[in-house]
């Protein structure tokens, strides 16, 4: 994990950091149990505030006001009797300068932003169940300001710790990477694509790149975008001085032409991803089935039989006797057990 870190304890000192480990993970702990946050209603907030917390005298309920600054609320007072004036805030405050804000309405956008949650719903939920809530122009700000940023650098973080890991997992010749596109939408009209860069040797991602459909090149044509991406993510690794000897994807002809006339992915080695290879097979099974629905038991097992073949012979020069062994399957059910080869 990215918490792991090498220990380097010096002996006699063990015990003496382990104290102080306790205390603090005891002090954190205690830190966040009284920072919870729980609903509470107006009125029962009002209720504690019936006299002055000076003079104890009691207050005027007309002198008692309460605002609300996005989900803090504040409460001010007068009291007649000691002429004190009294403010209370239900939240602190994070971060400094101008750019101060109370906690929850700096937590609730990023809780939102790295979770995935559509800022839309999530207000609307607010206004369901009455409960203050920042605006959705704050909240965008401050995930554009600091979440966003904060997210940046931490992911930058990681995906050098990856390149990392990868490139020292790495033979001579370099990686064997794959890649595909996923679409924000089903259908021919998705307005974003995003294409990742795994390693297949260490199975982590190395690469990343996010494509609108309306930017220059792509014109408005979703198809587009996951060539394009493709050529964004190889570049920005081979830019980043990683060594690419082969690519794994589909049988997307767009993204193979422009990698191919891209110069500096033009001499990365393209294999098919076997997944993709075999799927159009699966596709002449079911029409089988239809019409003969015998064969129905055997589907499952033709295809881990294909696996087989195909993770037995890997490579180009062994494809002979990978057929061969496909051959044997359909042979053996149907009661042959020798044939010609």
């Amino acid at each position: 994990g990215s918490e792991y870190r090498v220990s380097q304890d010096i002996e006699g000192m063990e015990g003496v950091e382990e104290d102080e480990r306790i205390e603090e993970q005891e002090e954190d702990e205690e830190r966040k149990e009284n920072n919870r946050y729980a609903i509470v209603e107006i009125d029962c907030l009002l209720s504690l505030f019936d006299r002055c917390k000076g003079c104890g005298a009691r207050l005027d309920t007309s002198s008692v006001a309460v605002a609300r600054v996005g989900s803090a609320s504040i409460v001010t007072y007068e009291c007649l009797g000691c002429t004190a004036n009294g403010r209370w805030e239900s939240q602190f405050k994070v971060g400094s300068g101008k750019g101060k804000v109370y906690s929850l309405n700096h937590w609730i956008p990023i809780g939102a932003f790295i979770t995935g949650t559509p800022l839309p719903r999530l207000i609307d939920m607010a206004k369901e169940i009455d409960i203050a809530f920042p605006s959705d122009r704050s909240m965008r700000k401050v995930i554009r300001d600091t979440g966003a940023v904060a997210i940046d650098r931490v992911y930058e973080s990681w995906q050098r710790d990856a390149r990392e890991v990868a490139l020292s997992a790495a033979k001579e010749e370099g990686l064997t990477v794959s890649i595909d596109g996923q679409y924000d939408c089903p259908g021919f009209n998705a307005p974003n694509c995003k294409v990742t860069v795994i390693d297949c040797e260490t199975k982590l991602a190395l690469s990343s790149s996010t494509v609108h459909k309306h930017e220059p090149g792509i014109d408005g044509i979703s198809i587009r975008m996951e060539s394009e991406g493709a050529k964004r993510a190889l570049v920005e690794l081979v830019d980043d001085g990683v060594k690419i000897r082969a690519r794994v994807g589909d049988q997307n002809n767009m993204v193979n032409k422009t990698l191919r006339e891209e110069p500096k992915t033009a001499t990365i080695e393209m294999f098919l991803d076997w997944w993709h290879v075999q799927r159009p097979l699966r596709k002449e099974w079911f029409k089988v089935i239809k019409s003969n629905p015998t064969m129905t038991p055997i589907y499952r097992s033709f295809f881990n039989h294909l696996y087989f073949a195909h993770h037995k012979y890997p490579n180009k020069a062994d494809r002979p006797r990978a057929l061969e062994l496909v051959r044997s399957f359909l042979k053996h059910i149907q009661g042959q057990h020798s044939w010609a080869k």
